[in-house]
């Protein structure tokens, strides 16, 4: 699915947010630990996460992206080099519940709107915690549903109708846009999901509510 948008992927991402992913994705990487050296973006996508964070930590000397899709990787690897950033960065190949990284390999790690769709989560935050170095940081946003109702209300208009519709007519694909708002509808969320990290081993969870609670954002430690 996500190689048969890649190419307008971005577009859509910034237009139907009104840019505030933008926003969403730079202070997630305000979060990432200042003397991370070792970094991973999971679910990178064509980047956009990946690069926010290299942009706010120079500090970080290697920096791994990591996705299944092919497509997007490929445009990711495109737009990176030409943006002057001073970490050695890959661009690679793989899945979320089988890492294809070493035992305790990461000083941080973050997933951008991506832990929705993995088949198995709990598999997957224990595949985290494992490459992740002790005391590591995990990082994780996803769209949440707002407890408010008329922020609810007006969430689901745009995600059931809009966005599906809108998203559909630019890239030729309107099941992707309508999977978006089915996987967050059913996704756990709040104090489900920071159970779901505790019980992969991670310690000093929380998770921090974003623009009226239309996403949020977790973290935890590796102990």
């Amino acid at each position: 699915m996500f190689d048969r948008i890649a190419t307008t992927y971005d577009l859509l991402n910034h237009t139907l947010s009104g840019g505030i992913d933008i926003i969403w994705r730079k202070k997630l990487a305000r979060m990432v630990p200042v003397d991370a050296k070792d970094y991973l973006d999971l679910a990178t996508g064509t980047g956009d996460q990946l690069i926010a964070v290299c942009r706010e930590r120079p500090g970080i000397k290697k920096a791994t992206g990591m996705d299944l899709s092919e497509g997007m990787l490929a445009i990711g690897r495109e737009k990176i080099p030409g943006l002057a950033l001073r970490q050695d960065i890959s661009m690679v190949t793989g899945d979320a519940m089988d890492l294809p990284a070493e035992d305790n390999s990461f000083d941080a790690m973050t997933m951008s709107f991506g832990i929705r769709n993995v088949e198995d989560v709990p598999k997957a935050l224990s595949d985290i915690h494992r490459v992740l170095r002790p005391g590591g940081k995990a990082l994780i946003m996803e769209f949440a549903m707002p407890t408010n109702p008329v922020v609810r209300a007006g969430y689901s208009l745009y995600f059931r109708h809009i966005l599906p519709t809108v998203g559909g007519w630019v890239s030729g694909d309107k099941s992707a846009y309508a999977y978006l708002n089915q996987s967050a509808e059913a996704f756990a969320q709040g104090e489900a999901f920071c159970t779901l990290m505790k019980e992969a081993g991670f310690g000093e969870v929380s998770f921090t509510p974003l623009t009226f609670g239309i996403a949020n954002i977790y973290q935890g430690v590796k102990r």
